[in-house]
């Protein structure tokens, strides 16, 4: 159970939107710092430079391991169904601590939740609940269309890259842009719209960053 609760954390989860060759792997990697932090991800097609994990057991144990030694870590489960998924999300919440920042990556995210609506279970409790205990959460997916209300109001900040043309109009009203605009975004430039809770939105293109050592 996620312990120490901290009300005075502030809003920090991020929604990631972007078609194959957007760059979403890209934004994260700039997003979250390369050492120093902790990071818990579910990650099927092993997108980002962490320990993977084909198991939820051996993640899982490997996880309570690291918060024993209460030093920093970046591990992955590369689950592959839903029950994977909503496994990854209880344990992840069981393992927040409020006086420590957890940097959790949530990759295709709509697809292994199952619901464009309210987030249920444990997917919708960690969206909910873990910013008072430190969690900061990447929510990932190709299409807006099929991102849950909830990842999408807890979002503080949103990116939206090239998306499909049939996803514009869906990635327009999810970041309160305009259909021409989401059009100005094209494929591999590294190029969204950062769409932040009482900021106008801006258009940011960061620099390819490549994998770094583990």
């Amino acid at each position: 159970m996620a312990i120490n609760e901290n009300t005075s954390k502030p809003a920090r989860h991020v929604l990631v939107i972007g078609d194959t060759g957007a760059g979403k792997s890209q934004m994260l990697r700039t997003l979250i710092p390369d050492r120093g932090v902790r990071v818990l991800a579910f990650d099927p097609d092993r997108d980002h430079v962490v320990h993977h994990f084909k198991t939820g057991a051996e993640w899982a144990k490997e996880v309570m391991r690291a918060l024993k030694t209460g030093k920093n870590f970046r591990l992955a489960w590369e689950g592959e169904s839903p029950q994977d998924f909503e496994r990854f999300c209880k344990c992840t919440f069981d393992a927040l601590d409020g006086r420590y920042d957890t940097h959790i990556i949530m990759e295709e995210a709509a697809e292994f939740a199952g619901t464009s609506g309210p987030a249920r279970g444990a997917f919708g409790n960690l969206q909910r609940r873990a910013r008072k205990y430190g969690g900061i959460l990447y929510t990932v997916g190709q299409r807006a269309a099929e991102v849950p209300t909830t990842a999408r109001r807890q979002a503080h900040v949103k990116y939206i890259g090239f998306v499909d043309p049939e996803d514009r109009e869906a990635a327009a009203k999810l970041a309160g842009l305009t259909v021409e605009q989401i059009a100005e975004i094209q494929p591999n430039t590294l190029t969204f719209w950062k769409c932040e809770k009482g900021k106008p939105p801006e258009k940011v293109t960061i620099e390819y960053r490549p994998k770094p050592e583990k």
